[in-house]
Order: C-alpha cells, then sequence, then structure tokens
C-alpha cells in the first residue's frame, strides 16, 4: 500500500475528491483529522488507505466528498433490473452482466502487490469495458417498457452530480485533482470531462 501510494502521490495533487457522499464531508474530515492526530485507525475502504494517507503525505488539510445516492430520476434499482434480466431474459442477461461472474473468478487468482490490482482495475481496456456493460443495460426492455432504462438514466444523473460536484472543487488553474472513485465511473467521468473542455486528465495508470 505505501508503494502506491508514493507512486500517485507523485501527481501532486493540490486537492483530493472522494467517492464518498457529499452530505458526509463533516464526519469524513474529522475521521481525517484525527487520523491526522493518531487516534484514527484506517479501515479497510480505498477512502482511508488511499485517500487519507495520500491527503497526509501532501500536507492537505482536509479532503472532499462528491458523491451523491439519493433517489433521483431511479424507478427501478440496478438490483431489480437485475433479477429481471436475469428471470426474462437470460441470453442478454448472459451478454450483459457475465462480466460480474467472469471477475469473481478472476478475484480467486490472488495479486501479488496491491500496486498489481491496481493496476488492473485502471487498465483503459477494463474501465471500458465496464462502461460499455453498463450502457448495454439500456437494452434491456420488452416492448416499449424500457426496463433497463429504469436504472440507467439514475446512474448517469449520479456521474454527472459527481462530474458537477468535481468541476467546484477546481477554483484555480493550478489545481491538480486527485479523484479516488471506483472502476465503473471512469469512463463515463472521463467523457464528461473531456466533453466539457474545463479539464486536463491524467490517467492514474501512468503513474502506476
Amino acid at each position: 500500500m505505501k508503494e502506491v501510494v508514493k507512486q500517485i502521490a507523485a501527481f501532486k495533487p493540490t486537492k483530493l475528491a472522494l467517492e464518498v457522499e457529499k452530505k458526509n464531508e463533516e464526519i469524513i474530515n474529522k475521521n481525517y483529522q484525527n487520523y491526522l492526530s493518531g487516534f484514527f485507525n484506517l479501515k479497510l475502504n480505498e477512502i482511508y488507505q488511499l485517500g487519507f494517507r495520500i491527503a497526509k503525505e501532501m500536507q492537505h488539510k482536509a479532503v472532499y466528498c462528491i458523491d451523491w445516492m439519493e433517489k433521483g430520476a431511479a424507478t427501478k434499482s440496478i438490483d431489480e433490473v437485475y433479477h429481471w434480466t436475469k428471470e426474462n431474459q437470460p441470453v442478454l442477461f448472459k451478454d450483459i452482466f457475465g462480466y460480474i461472474e467472469d471477475e469473481e473468478n478472476n478475484r480467486q487468482t490472488k495479486y501479488e502487490t496491491i500496486l498489481e490490482m491496481y493496476q488492473h482495475v485502471n487498465n483503459k481496456e477494463f474501465v471500458k469495458e465496464l462502461h460499455r456493460s453498463n450502457l448495454h443495460i439500456a437494452r434491456i426492455k420488452q416492448l416499449t417498457d424500457y426496463i433497463g432504462m429504469e436504472w440507467l438514466i439514475w446512474w448517469y444523473q449520479r456521474n454527472l452530480i459527481l462530474f458537477s460536484n468535481l468541476e467546484s472543487l477546481a477554483t484555480s488553474a493550478d489545481d491538480r485533482i486527485l479523484f479516488i472513485v471506483g472502476s465503473a465511473h471512469v469512463e463515463i467521468l472521463n467523457n464528461f470531462i473531456e466533453e466539457s473542455g474545463l479539464f486536463e486528465i491524467e490517467f492514474a495508470q501512468q503513474y502506476l
């Protein structure tokens, strides 16, 4: 883990954004201050193991929470879509969700190091495939009942909010914002960021 922190810290971020709901920022920063003071044991989560360690390494006074997880536009959860497809459209289910089983099987192979794990989940083709799988959820329908779309509109809503909150953090042309986020978000957020023309993107892979 120290090796990963050292390599990512080479990006020299001025701010660190986390995949944590914005409403929880106060408690997260209270934990971060306790960590800096030696009174908080890091939990087994990238928010703490990576986020807190990198923020401390860069001598940041605070971290930023930019996620959103309200119901929003969703009329179905991803679990409801998943189980409906499995029961009613098994061929399409295998085509769209088969990667989940493949990933579970891959996890049986232990990585030699944590660095190798992060190299895998930041591989460009891997994150593109996750994005394709989410996009293909739009194919889940029955006549004019767009079942997959009932969750997918929420997924786009969430990622647009992440983009909006990320943009708000950039208060200076010199800001270098490190966003620690799950692989499934990477490609869609990259698309939003590139299309906005507001940022230059540096990919984690080049630091790993």
